[in-house]
This record gives structure tokens, C-alpha cells and sequence, in this order.
């Protein structure tokens, strides 16, 4: 169909319309009316910008929220997250040259355009659209070339917040990449659509493992996802019987393309070098060095347990030198930041002023990726006290990343206290940290109190209660996909 065809029929609410629109959004009025006037706005954009008679597709890709499993993906290790009904969503059609042409809905996000190529160079660190160019380059480097390709336009709306620890990022990367394939009459398997669409994470400079893209292409209504790596496999589990979700935003920006990625990736590479020193200590260790943390786990120990203790015997508390990890491993300070610290974007990072923490990181997620398999194991009896259990897991999650991880703030720490004492039975950081949501377990019905708490205690004293986005009660979402094509 145009742009212009689709518009006509929401606005005589033609039948078929509204049941692909309520598949994804609901069919309620509350919130089908919402999701066909957002259309709406973005057809009319389309055919404002390019051509209301040129046939389109409309694609989405949702955000996601981690209910536990912080900073273990890239270490190979389970996380559980669940798509949201927060999501960017993509009017695109076929250009007649060979560029792609973005606009954005919100008008904070200036237009952009640029050239297909088999390279397509990145835009000033911090653009929005080098999420647009990480998806076309993602593709780009599956097919392995791009003279067959042409060009595509693009509206886009978002309503993920940005910054949050909701994944935007994925939603865009992945929205943009479904609007690519499906202006070529082109698809890929889901599996491997997630795998590629994490792996051009590091066009932007990102070091992430693979979650935000997994649970945004995989999710599925109604469910939570515990998700696994090397290969990537997908299984959904229920939340608590007769609980919800509440997230709230702590209006601290989390922007991965500033500060926040340094830290991020960071992390990633304090992991690696624990990874490095745990197995060089390992008693009996292959002639292979592992990787990662997941690899060190399934060689050198003996399960969760043994591993905690390797890494309380191996590994000391405070920062090291670089010089002393390479002492350990008996290497070159050179080749220490050439292997261990250098993103596959190409980043080093060097010792920060109070030095790597080894011991605390890999205690992190060795921990972390005990309390996912634990969440998923009770998840799945569903015992009586399931809710009580699994919220006791999330607050253990938050104090591991606020003390070892060192990934919350002040903010985040003050908004998991009043959580907790407005009744939460579970609430934690979600995301990548250093700002962004906490993800809260309440008891069916709770929200109202609980949102209205949380406003009287957080948000008004910092006059943030009129912002908007302040929270959001969500129910585990379906993935991305095709809406009209």
C-alpha cells in the first residue's frame, strides 16, 4: 500500500487496519488509538518528505527491559530480559537512488543522508543516525556487498526513552535494519538476524554481548526470555503469578554514546584481563587461553561454587596495575593493552587511576550469572513464594552491581530504597547502568500506590513529576517485525 492509502484507511478505521495495529498495541481503545494516531503522524510525514504515492512498509523493533542479569552477556553468560511495548517504529520505502534518507519524527533529530557502500563511514561520534549506519552496515557486511542494494527512505518514530537503560539503541538499530530488508523483499532467520545486528554494535563503539538485540527481535508476548550465548538460544519463562512490572526512570541520562560507553566498555576489558589471570592461576589449564568468563567457567572450575572460590583464592580487592597484570602473565605492558584492552571497535583502555578491578568484576558476574539460572529454575516451578524469591534475587543483583560492579549512582540507589519500601518485592538497576531505570516486581494492582509513592518521594521534590516518562507498567511484548508491507 502508499502512504497515502494507509493513511485513508486509519482515518475511515478500516477493520484490517486496526487488527494488524491491535496485534502489536492492543486492542483496547486506550491504546490502539494512541498507536494508529502515531501512524498516522508518520505516514503523513512520509508523504510530507518523499511521496504519499509511493507503496511502504512499516516495521517496529521494541525496547527491552532486563528483569536480572547485568553485564553478563558479553561474558558469554545468561541474562532474562522481556521486550516492552516501547519501541521505534519505521515508515520506509524505496529510494530511486542509492542513499538512504532519515528523518525523525522529533524534530531535536536533525535529518541525515548518506550513500550506500560496502564501507560506509560513521557520522561525528554521538550522531543519532550512526545507529541507522550500523544497522546498513551490519547487513551490508552479512551480504558482503552492497552494489545490488538501493537506496531507502525513512521516518522514524520513536517512544523508547532515550538514555534509560531500555535499550533504544537495539530498537533503532533493529527497526532500521527490518526497514532495509523489507524495502528489498528480503528476510533472515531470527537467530541469525539478532547475532548480526549485535555484532554491528561496534560500529558505534559499543562492546555489548548480544541481549538488547536478542530479546527486542525475539520476544514474545507474555513473556520473560532467559537467553544464552555461544550459540545464541532463546527460552521463555512466565514472571510470578498475579505480579507486574514497573520501571522508573531516574531522568539520569545513561548516554552509551558519551561517558557511559567508556565506562561500559571498561568493564568489558576488566573481565577479559580476570579471564586472563584466573586462567593462567588454573591448576590444569588447556594450552588455550579462554576468552571469556563463560569459557573460563566451563574449563577451569567446577560449576558457580568453585568458581566464586577461585576467584576469592586467584584474584585480590582494590585496584591492579598494569604493570602487575603483566607481571602475572608473564607478557610485555605493550602487549597487555594490545590483546586484553582494546575493544572490537578498535578502543584501548588503559588502568584507570584506582586500577583494574578484577576481583570484583569477575565476582559480579560469576554471581549474577548464578542468580539468572536460579531465577529461571524457580520461574519454572513457580512455587507459591515465587514472587518473594525472585525479587529477593533482584535485590541481591542491585547490590552486586552497585558495590562490585560499580555501575549504579546515587540516584538509581535512592529509587531501589523507596521501591522497596513502597512495597516492591524485587527492584534493581536495569540496563547498562550509570544512570537510566530501575526495574521493580509488584504485587497485580500495585501501580497506582506505587507510582503515586514514587512521585510524592522522587520525582516532585525534584520538580521531575510534570517531565513525563517518569514510569511505565509493562507486560512482556512481542518482538520485532513487519507491521504492513
Amino acid at each position: 500500500m502508499t502512504a497515502a492509502e494507509l493513511m485513508q484507511a486509519l482515518a475511515r478505521r478500516d477493520a484490517q487496519i486496526l487488527a494488524h495495529v491491535g496485534e502489536i498495541y492492543g486492542t483496547d481503545e486506550a491504546a490502539l488509538a494512541p498507536a494508529c494516531e502515531r501512524l498516522f503522524v508518520a505516514l503523513h510525514r512520509y508523504a510530507d518528505t518523499f511521496s504519499g504515492d509511493q507503496p511502504v512498509v512499516v516495521v517496529r523493533a521494541p525496547g527491552r527491559v532486563n528483569l536480572i542479569g547485568e553485564h553478563t552477556d558479553y561474558n558469554g553468560l545468561p541474562v532474562m530480559p522481556m521486550a516492552i511495548t516501547r519501541d521505534v517504529l519505521v515508515v520506509a520505502g524505496a529510494a530511486a537512488d542509492a542513499r538512504v534518507q532519515v528523518t525523525n519524527i522529533d524534530r531535536n533529530y536533525a535529518d541525515r543522508s548518506f550513500a550506500l557502500a560496502r564501507h560506509i563511514p560513521p557520522f561525528s561520534t554521538g550522531d543519532w543516525c550512526n545507529y541507522i549506519k550500523s544497522a546498513t552496515q551490519g547487513l551490508i557486511d552479512l551480504w558482503d556487498r552492497a552494489d545490488d542494494l538501493h537506496g531507502v527512505n525513512m521516518v522514524i518514530s520513536g517512544t523508547v526513552p532515550l538514555a534509560s537503560g531500555l535499550s533504544s539503541s537495539a530498537a533503532f538499530t533493529i527497526a532500521a535494519a527490518l526497514a532495509l530488508l523489507a524495502t528489498h523483499r528480503r528476510t533472515l532467520a531470527p537467530l541469525l538476524f539478532a547475532e548480526t545486528m549485535a555484532h554491528s554494535d561496534h560500529y558505534v563503539g559499543m562492546a555489548s554481548g548480544g541481549m538488547d538485540q536478542a530479546a527486542s527481535v525475539l520476544g514474545l508476548a507474555g513473556k520473560a526470555l532467559k537467553i544464552d550465548f555461544h550459540p545464541l538460544r532463546v527460552q521463555p519463562v512466565a514472571l510470578p503469578h498475579d505480579t507486574l512490572i514497573v520501571v522508573c526512570h531516574s531522568r539520569v541520562r545513561a548516554a552509551k554514546a558519551g561517558n557511559a560507553r567508556d565506562e561500559y566498555n571498561r568493564r568489558v576489558v576488566e573481565c577479559r584481563i580476570a579471564t586472563a589471570l584466573l586462567h593462567a592461576a588454573a591448576p590444569a589449564r588447556a594450552a588455550t587461553a579462554p576468552a571469556l568468563l563463560s569459557e573460563w567457567l566451563a574449563r577451569d572450575t567446577r560449576g558457580f561454587d568453585d568458581a566464586l572460590q577461585q576467584i576469592q583464592a586467584h584474584l585480590h580487592p582494590g585496584g591492579y596495575t598494569l604493570a602487575e597484570i603483566a607481571h602475572a602473565l608473564q607478557l610485555a605492558p605493550d602487549t597487555v593493552l594490545r590483546t586484553l584492552c582494546v575493544t572490537k571497535a578498535g578502543l584501548q583502555y588503559g588502568a584507570p587511576a584506582h586500577g583494574f578491578k578484577l576481583l570484583e568484576r569477575a565476582r559480579h558476574v560469576i554471581s549474577e550469572a548464578r542468580r539468572v539460572e536460579q531465577s529461571f529454575t524457580l520461574l519454572q516451578a513457580m512455587p507459591a513464594e515465587a514472587a518473594a524469591q525472585f525479587g529477593a534475587l533482584m535485590n541481591a543483583s542491585h547490590e552486586s552491581c552497585r558495590a562490585d560492579y560499580e555501575i549504579s549512582c546515587t540516584e538509581l540507589d535512592e529509587l531501589v530504597l523507596l521501591a522497596r519500601e513502597a512495597g516492591a518485592a524485587g527492584a534493581r538497576l536495569t540496563g547498562a547502568g550509570f544512570g537510566g531505570c530501575t526495574v521493580n516486581l509488584l504485587r497485580a494492582g500495585a501501580a497506582p500506590d506505587f507510582m503515586r509513592f514514587m512521585n510524592e518521594r522522587y520525582y516532585e521534590p525534584r520538580e521531575l513529576a510534570r517531565a513525563g516518562d517518569n514510569q511505565f507498567e509493562f507486560a512482556p511484548a512481542t518482538g520485532a517485525g513487519v507491521i504492513f508491507a
